[in-house]
């Protein structure tokens, strides 16, 4: 953000002043403040090279949405003004400011724009979301520390390999550590009698190894050393190797960005709304941390409660345990008009959470990372479903 407008924006949240918001005919006044500002643009200090070109590619960087059945835009911030426009269920404006309001008690009133002019959204109908790419930048830049830092001390990098595949989903392992991380797919680190658990293909380094047990320090985990069983550990791909490319996932904004790694820059390439996991009956939130990409599928099905067959979601890179990003899945029923259910399920990305651990986006983009990743004809096998990235894909969710 640039010198002037981080002036501007801090006069803007320190000043307190009473207007009135009801018009010229009401003497009712309440104190407002300007408490943040978008721009719903890339920051200036991130380098970028669009290399996805499909229509879905987001216009809206800063938005609201809509949670309720649906939600009026006001002419002023107040229950009692006139309404200039109404947005329905997961339909997005852009969000040019928020305030909060004081008095009798507070609110937080959105001002936004409409087809229809700007307008103003009380935060009781909607949710903010955003871009985040320089927070996407820090984090692909503490993992390539990480891996640095460790290198140049001479320290084993390695991953995890715990995943054993449960395609009818039975005996799902619903302990939690204190961060929210499930037992199941993953692996028990122990750190001073502490049980912390350590997702699938967790980025790590090595400290010490004994006969069956490893001490390591994962990338993200501030808790060291955690005492792992040694048979979990992995050097393939080869950590120590570094990373070029990067996918870098949201989980309170909902999104996700691709960067590569040109001219020893990370340059922006692409950026999508995405959907995570969400606790259920099938599946898990999605795991936060840094993990390395060991496989893809051009198609992954999916079962239902009773392991019976539901369909197909395709272009699906792996990143942790059985979490795939992957584009938007189809029902078999509705394959003979897919495009229209595509369409309709793709709306509520960028929203809420709701898959069952893996992250979506379009099938569009999904099939743009997918070959990104793969890079040219020759690294792939085109007589096999499954295919291996030739160099290393970083993924990192926070």
């Amino acid at each position: 953000m640039k010198l002037q407008s981080k002036i501007l924006l801090g006069i803007l949240i320190t000043t307190i002043f009473t207007t009135n918001i009801y018009g010229d005919d009401s003497k009712k006044k309440s104190e407002i403040k300007v408490v943040k500002l978008f721009d719903n643009k890339i920051p200036d200090n991130i380098k970028t090279d669009i290399r996805y070109k499909g229509e879905d590619l987001p216009e809206l960087l800063d938005y609201i949405f809509i949670k309720t059945k649906y939600g009026n835009v006001r002419k002023f911030p107040t229950g009692s003004s006139e309404v200039i426009y109404q947005i329905r269920f997961n339909e997005k404006l852009q969000v040019l400011e928020k305030r909060s309001q004081k008095g009798s008690t507070e609110s937080f009133w959105y001002k936004v724009q409409t087809p229809n002019g700007v307008g103003y959204i009380s935060s009781v109908y909607c949710e903010e979301r955003s871009f985040r790419f320089e927070k996407m930048l820090e984090r692909i830049n503490d993992v390539e520390k990480f891996i640095n830092d460790n290198n140049e001390a001479g320290i084993q990098l390695a991953s995890t390999n715990s995943y054993i595949p449960n395609p009818y989903n039975k005996d799902m392992l619903r302990t939690k550590d204190k961060y929210g991380t499930s037992l199941d797919q993953n692996i028990i680190g122990e750190y001073k009698g502490e049980k912390i658990y350590i997702p699938d293909r967790s980025v790590l380094s090595v400290l010490s190894e004994g006969k069956k047990e490893a001490e390591v320090r994962v990338e993200g985990i501030k808790e060291f050393p955690l005492v792992i069983e040694k048979k979990y550990l992995t050097e393939r791909p080869k950590i120590s190797q570094g990373f070029k490319k990067a996918i870098v996932a949201d989980i309170e904004n909902q999104n996700l960005a691709a960067f590569e790694k040109v001219n020893d820059e990370w340059i922006l390439v692409s950026y999508i709304y995405g959907k995570t996991g969400i606790e259920s009956v099938l599946g898990f939130e999605t795991p936060r941390g840094s993990f390395i990409v060991p496989t893809l599928k051009y198609e992954m099905g999916y079962r239902g409660n009773f392991g019976e067959d539901l369909g197909v979601a395709r272009y699906a890179i792996r990143f942790s345990g059985g979490g795939y990003l992957h584009g938007t899945p189809v029902d078999y029923p509705e394959e003979p008009n897919k495009e229209f259910f595509l369409a309709q399920k793709e709306i509520g990305l960028g929203t809420f959470k709701g898959t069952r651990k893996c992250i979506r986006n379009t099938v569009s983009h999904a099939r743009f990372l997918f070959e990104w990743i793969l890079g040219d004809e020759s690294n792939k096998n085109i007589a096999s479903n499954d295919q291996l990235p030739k160099e290393n894909v970083m993924f990192i969710i926070f």
